[in-house]
């Protein structure tokens, strides 16, 4: 590796790290420790202001909320950031205050050159969230609520949250995950109090607020574990199934492989049989899943909305 080269590289191992020492440098960049001295002190100089600690417990740290130097792309990694950028067009993407911004300050930095590139990749592209009408046009979804923002910055500063919903009630919750579904975002808690799982739509919270309240993790861990229920669905899915359950299935749900080339698997999951709304969105799911599915155990409550689904085209 070029000095250069280590040298960035470094800059931003380090600012991603709330402290680090020598011999984290020497063991993560293959380098010896004058040659880790040297470096650190280069870095100095380019303005990253590192504070040193000594003692036993002691390395470094970087002072927060400083800028690191420019960071340079090549014309893939350009091409590979504008795609992926675009193909977020209407998903309601967290922290997306201003998409046309964005998308000019991408093409600022390129040259004459890759802005043709980029605006060809734009005309060519298509993606499953792109108007056909006009590849251009921004639907209201593109825009996710300011609640999002206001509920992702709290979850990264605290789990454990106090959510107050649309309805007036409050919840002490500890959140699991944030996962967007049918281009609506659904936050997956559970609740403290009640002692179960419960998933709620962005749109069912009015408020946020981080409840100060300590939490012991390994209690917590452990209510989890003893609130998941058991399994209600168990299936066999064939090989068109499982590209099937690849392209579509609700976050955290995995497959048990039967074969070692992973073309037949088995699905365990449970369903709420008394939420009438999963039960008609599990029966959504499991008619895309196609024919290529072997049923073991399903709810009867499923099997009757799957078997009225199909009379509708008899």
């Amino acid at each position: 590796m070029k000095k250069t080269t280590r040298i960035n590289t470094e800059m931003r191992y380090i600012n991603n790290r709330q402290r680090f020492t020598i011999s984290d440098l020497m063991a993560e960049f293959d380098i010896s420790r004058s040659t880790a001295n040297r470096d650190l002190a280069d870095i100095q100089e380019l303005g990253m202001p590192l504070i040193s600690h000594v003692g036993a417990a002691g390395g470094f740290t970087v002072m927060r909320n400083q800028l690191l130097p420019a960071v340079q792309f090549n014309t893939d990694e350009l091409k590979a950031l504008f795609v992926s950028f675009m193909a977020t067009t209407n998903t309601q993407l967290p922290f997306l205050q201003n998409r046309q911004t964005m998308t000019e300050k991408l093409l600022a930095i390129a040259s004459q050159a890759q802005q043709d590139d980029l605006v060809q990749l734009k005309q060519l592209l298509r993606f499953e969230n792109t108007n056909p009408a006009n590849a251009d046009l921004l639907e209201l979804t593109d825009l996710a609520s300011p609640l999002l923002k206001t509920l992702i910055n709290a979850s990264i500063a605290s789990r454990h949250l106090t959510l107050t919903l649309t309805t007036g009630q409050t919840h002490d919750v500890y959140i699991q995950y944030l996962y967007n579904q049918d281009a609506q975002w659904q936050v997956m808690t559970f609740d403290l109090t009640q002692q179960q799982s419960h998933v709620w739509s962005l749109t069912s919270i009015h408020a946020v607020a981080i409840n100060e309240a300590p939490l012991d993790m390994t209690v917590v861990e452990q209510q989890l574990t003893a609130a998941q229920p058991q399994p209600n669905l168990v299936l066999q899915l064939g090989p068109h199934a499982v590209q099937q359950f690849k392209r579509l299935h609700r976050p955290n749900r995995l497959l048990q492989y039967l074969d070692p080339f992973q073309q037949t698997a088995r699905f365990q999951d449970y369903v709420a049989v008394d939420d009438a709304s999963v039960l008609a969105q599990t029966a959504d799911w499991l008619l895309f899943l196609g024919p290529d599915v072997q049923p073991i155990q399903v709810p009867s409550a499923l099997t009757t909305i799957i078997k009225t689904r199909l009379q509708q085209w008899s």
